[in-house]
C-alpha cells in the first residue's frame, strides 16, 4: 500500500505542555516550553493518516502522531485561544503522551486543520478506499478504446517560441529534405 504525502510545512514548534488548565481544554498561553523545532509532514496510507514531525536537516523523526481511520478529533485538539496551536496525541504501545504543536504561520495552520478535515471527509466519511479502487480499476463494460497511431497516421505539434524544425530548414537551403 503506498503511503502518500498530503501536506508539508517546514517551520513547527513542539511544546511541552501542562495539564490543562480547565475542563473545556488546552490555552496556548500556558505553553512555555519549546523543545523542538523541525517540520510537519501530513502522510496517508489507505485510511490511516499519519503526523510526521521530522528533523529539517537530517530528516530524522522526531515524533509521530499516527490517526487510525484518520477520525483526527481523537488525536488532535485545537486550542481554546489560539488557531495556530493544536495539541497532539503521541502513542507508543500502551503508553502515551501530549504535546503542543504550534505553526509560526497562520495560514499553515489553516492548511493543516483542512488536510486533516479532507482526509477525513474523503477517505473515511465517503469510503474513499474502495473509491480509489474504482477509479483505478478498468471498467469492465465499457469496450477498451484504441487510442493508437494508424498507419500513415502523423501527429504535427507546433511550440510556440522553439525555431523553425530541420526540413524547413533543408527545403529553404534547397536540400529538399
Amino acid at each position: 500500500e503506498l503511503e502518500y504525502t498530503l501536506l508539508n510545512k517546514r517551520e513547527v514548534n513542539v511544546y511541552q505542555i501542562p495539564p490543562a488548565s480547565s475542563s473545556q481544554g488546552h490555552k496556548a498561553d500556558d505553553w512555555k516550553n519549546c523543545i523542538w523545532r523541525g517540520r510537519c509532514r501530513l502522510a496517508g496510507k489507505g485510511t490511516n493518516l499519519a503526523i510526521k514531525l521530522m528533523d529539517d536537516s537530517s530528516g530524522n523523526l522526531f515524533a509521530q502522531c499516527v490517526i487510525p481511520g484518520g477520525d483526527h478529533e481523537k488525536y488532535v485538539e485545537r486550542v481554546l485561544d489560539s488557531s495556530r496551536y493544536f495539541v497532539l496525541k503521541i502513542t507508543n504501545g500502551d503508553r502515551h503522551a501530549f504535546i503542543g504543536l504550534g505553526f509560526e504561520d497562520r495560514n499553515d495552520a489553516f492548511d493543516f486543520n483542512c488536510t486533516l478535515a479532507d482526509f477525513k471527509s474523503t477517505w473515511v466519511d465517503r469510503g474513499g478506499e474502495k473509491e480509489e479502487k474504482d477509479l483505478l480499476a478498468p471498467d469492465s463494460d465499457a469496450p477498451a478504446k484504441d487510442l493508437s497511431l494508424k498507419e500513415g497516421q502523423k501527429i504535427t505539434i507546433k511550440l510556440a517560441g522553439v525555431g523553425e524544425g530541420r526540413r524547413k530548414k533543408a527545403e529553404e537551403a534547397g536540400g529538399g529534405g
